[in-house]
């Protein structure tokens, strides 16, 4: 599907703020001048600008000017994911990236193990069962998504559910990129499976176990991944 005006000017400043052709503090080209750069008109450039401030990319001075925000420290997870959607991250943005996820699930797969019913276990086994028989990798890449969330959600606490949520986007590229490598397949479902079994048992210490094995398989393969689509290891 072809991007609307709107979405290429966003994009195109996107890309050259993450990767610091505008460093934070550098002042973007005034309203007018970004009108004739991009040949846009006034009502495209001001959505624009409405759209990067509000994701944290830049600061408006009333009356004065716009200048480029320090998007590491008051960016939103949407920075997440244009930072694995257009290849801009480092090693160590990826490396808080995964770091984050797996404290976050660890936490929520051991209050799964307490707080989850019957039912939640039984709505987790089926969609595990629809995740092992899918053979499209951008729809397992889906069915994955729902069962981390699905564990965020049984630990009964819904900020670790909505910050989960919000790792979505940033999160599928990567997960999508992950599921084309058939090998890793089988030892996903394995995973998958040991974690229900262990929380319809209340057993914390195996689901924990079980899902740092899952989330630390996942880094691994992803990184060598990665390292193929970035033969010159600039990126990660």
């Amino acid at each position: 599907m072809k991007q609307s005006l709107t979405a290429q000017v966003i994009e195109k400043l996107k890309v050259a703020i993450l990767s610091g052709e505008y460093a934070p503090g550098d002042r973007l080209p005034t309203l007018r001048e970004m009108t004739e750069l991009y040949d846009v008109s006034r009502s495209v450039v001001n959505a624009v600008v409405v759209d990067l401030e509000s994701n944290g990319y830049i600061k408006i001075v009333p009356t004065k000017w716009i200048e480029v925000a320090d998007w590491k420290t008051e960016g939103n997870l949407s920075i997440l994911s244009d930072l694995v959607a257009y290849g801009l991250y480092d090693e160590k943005q990826l490396n808080d990236l995964l770091e984050s996820r797996k404290f976050l699930e660890l936490e929520c797969v051991k209050k799964a193990c307490i707080n989850a019913t019957r039912e939640d276990v039984g709505r987790l086994r089926a969609l595990i069962a629809l995740e092992a028989a899918e053979d499209d990798p951008k729809k397992r890449s889906r069915c994955d998504l729902r069962f981390h969330y699905a564990i965020c959600r049984m630990s009964g606490n819904m900020v670790y559910s909505i910050i989960m949520k919000a790792f979505e986007d940033s999160s599928y590229p990567l997960i999508k990129l992950f599921y084309n490598d058939p090998e890793v397949y089988g030892f996903v479902i394995e995973k998958h499976q040991r974690i229900a079994r262990a929380i319809e048992t209340h057993n914390a210490t195996e689901a924990e176990a079980q899902m740092r094995l899952l989330l630390e398989h996942g880094e691994t393969i992803t990184r060598k991944l990665l390292q193929r689509r970035s033969p010159n290891g600039s990126k990660v």
